[in-house]
């Protein structure tokens, strides 16, 4: 299904299920409603209340983490959603943290969650040096940068960029929730130091570990229904 708010087109599906909690599930960068297809199976056919949400593909060029966090909110308040239970991965994780943090969940799980502030080892210093020697002089960017950045069009690489500097860090305090991390052992995208930074930052947190890597979610697809079951229904 489609829902225009303002102005602005997304996709979704609904369960309807008759359950007392609804789940929201919320993509990384560049999914859609595929990602979370197996798991938003497993709640619909348990009859809970599922939303799987894929986040517009184009915005606004000023967008930024917290534009798109307003934008979930007014699609839960326009479908009368209150308190979803928010999965969130990677980007999802970013947005499900603000969202978190303003008290607008039942309970958490992120899954390989972006938004903390990483660590830079000597190559990465050293990449960053030359990406922004190159911007500021006008010189080609050669195919630098991240896949994600490279297959986006020009009009949405500003947007992309303001959201990988934006840092969360100073939130995790304020979120009261229950949450759930569930994190790839061999995740090297958000590595496993974030999650522990997740789990010191948020006081009411489990960490528990998966097979795979960033996609650990769906690579160790049962022992991630089987966590997400338990959090859910318990």
């Amino acid at each position: 299904m489609l829902e225009t708010i303002d102005g602005i087109e997304c996709e979704y599906e609904r369960s309807g299920g008759k359950s007392d909690h609804t789940v929201l599930f919320l993509h990384g960068w560049g999914g859609g409603l595929e990602s979370f297809s197996g798991a938003y199976s497993v709640m619909r056919d348990l009859g809970v209340d599922a939303v799987n949400f894929a986040f517009p593909v184009c915005v606004p060029p000023e967008y930024g983490i917290y534009d798109y966090a307003a934008y979930v909110s007014k699609f839960l308040g326009k479908h009368k959603i209150r308190d979803p239970i928010i999965v969130g991965h990677s980007f999802g994780g970013r947005v499900g943290v603000i969202l978190a943090a303003q008290g607008g969940c039942e309970k958490l799980v992120l899954t390989g969650a972006a938004g903390l502030k990483p660590r830079f080892s000597l190559r990465k210093k050293i990449a960053v040096a030359r990406y922004k020697y190159r911007v500021k002089h006008g010189k080609p960017l050669d195919g630098m940068g991240s896949a994600d950045y490279n297959n986006l069009v020009p009009e949405m690489r500003g947007v992309f960029v303001r959201i990988v500097n934006t840092h969360l860090d100073k939130l995790l305090p304020y979120i009261n929730c229950k949450t759930l991390l569930v994190w790839g052992k061999a995740d090297t995208e958000t590595p496993l130091y974030m999650a522990k930074r997740f789990k010191r930052g948020i006081r009411d947190s489990e960490l528990v570990l998966v097979d795979g890597g960033h996609f650990g979610y769906a690579e160790s697809h049962y022992g991630f229904i089987k966590y997400l079951k338990s959090f859910v229904m318990e």
